[in-house]
């Protein structure tokens, strides 16, 4: 695989039967050579991926079972809307790896895109250190120092994606309220207009709101419903992007934790040496209790260990300063910029529709209370 080739595309969906049932796979193009995999492949791939490159932004895969929040029918897992979801979704993620050099050129995705793999079993990669990891794919970031605004370009981005989680949320569940209510509004004013309304008043009524006549002409139920169902469509569509969005901002956090859990090493060792020094004073100054003299023998033996402990803690300390400043780095290096180059404007549009959306729905409430009126 090179970096010029063009990123995996998922081409085909095919079903199969085996002893516990009927399941479906997907067909992936990777250059020339097509590999198929099931969804549990995809979930093995990145537990994989979480599992060998911690700190390292790892796309989200889309949930196992159907997004309740999109009603994809009841079909199941095998139903044409659930799969034309998990489709576009796997296929981001795809595309999410092929983005990121580290992942892309591992060992792991290079078994997982290889055709003669009929079934695909994680290896382990677990003996090669992450730093090793980014000095072969990422030596901007090996070496890297981060300097101070770097710092506060991280934690000025953590605090903004962990603002974002709970808003895109809320976003969601606007969605979809505008879904319902538009769908009962427009189906109790049809109801109203062709049964409760006098002719006069209805003849009023289409003088005062020709869009709502001209799009429903005749005035019909099932047509009302064809509309609602394109509807759906279109907010099916913005909640997609809105999960989309919502499982790159949760890579992120995971990202963010990653590095904490590191930094709360840091300081357990740095209370452990600590602790060794004082040992070692009281070693030095022949201060020590009977438990030690027990314990650990002669005091050159003791101060000997005691150094050595000193020294690996010091050397834990630093593999672990390096991680976080390699993580750091490619955040600021390459997610802050791809999130604001792609994500950020995305994040936009979607609250500008949403919003636009939301004043419709408003329009709509004013004109249900006049009616009323």
């Amino acid at each position: 695989m090179q970096q010029q080739s063009p990123p995996p595309k998922i081409i085909q969906i095919d079903f199969s039967t085996e002893m516990l049932g009927k399941y479906a796979s997907y067909r992936i193009q990777v250059d020339q050579n097509i590999v198929c995999r099931r969804f549990n492949d995809f979930v093995h791939f990145y537990e994989a991926l979480r599992a060998n490159y911690p700190g390292v932004f790892v796309p989200r895969l889309p949930e196992k079972q159907a997004m309740v929040t999109l009603q994809l029918g009841s079909q199941g897992n095998l139903g044409e809307d659930f799969l034309r979801v998990r489709r576009r979704m796997l296929q981001y993620f795809l595309i999410s790896i092929f983005k990121r050099k580290i992942l892309w050129n591992s060992p792991e995705t290079k078994q997982f895109l290889n055709e003669q793999n009929q079934t695909w079993i994680p290896i382990n990669n677990e003996s090669t250190s992450l730093e090793e990891k980014y000095k072969t794919n990422l030596p901007d970031c090996s070496n890297l120092e981060i300097t101070l605004d770097m710092k506060c370009q991280f934690y000025d981005f953590q605090s903004f994606v962990v603002k974002v989680k709970p808003m895109i949320e809320n976003f969601k569940k606007m969605c979809n309220n505008y879904v319902t209510a538009k769908t009962n509004f427009n189906t109790e004013k049809l109801i109203f207009v062709n049964y409760v309304l006098p002719e006069f008043e209805k003849n009023l009524l289409f003088k005062s709101d020709k869009k709502f006549f001209e799009k429903i002409k005749p005035l019909d139920l099932m047509k009302n419903q064809r509309y609602d169902q394109v509807r759906k469509f279109q907010s099916d569509q913005i909640l997609i992007d809105l999960s989309i969005l919502e499982s790159d901002i949760e890579s992120h956090l995971i990202q963010f934790e990653q590095i904490r859990k590191w930094e709360d090493r840091i300081l357990k060792y740095e209370d452990k040496i600590r602790q060794c020094q004082l040992d070692l004073q009281q070693t030095i100054n022949n201060q020590r209790n009977t438990v030690a003299k027990l314990l650990f023998g002669s005091k050159d033996k003791e101060i000997l260990r005691l150094q050595n402990q000193i020294e690996q803690y010091s050397k834990t300390i630093q593999e672990l300063k390096v991680l976080i400043n390699i993580t750091m780095g490619q955040v600021c290096l390459f997610e802050i910029p791809d999130f604001v180059k792609e994500k950020e404007q995305n994040l936009f549009k979607l609250i500008k529709l949403i919003g636009q959306l939301e004043m419709e729905q408003v329009e709509h409430s004013g004109f249900s209370f006049n009616i009323s009126n």
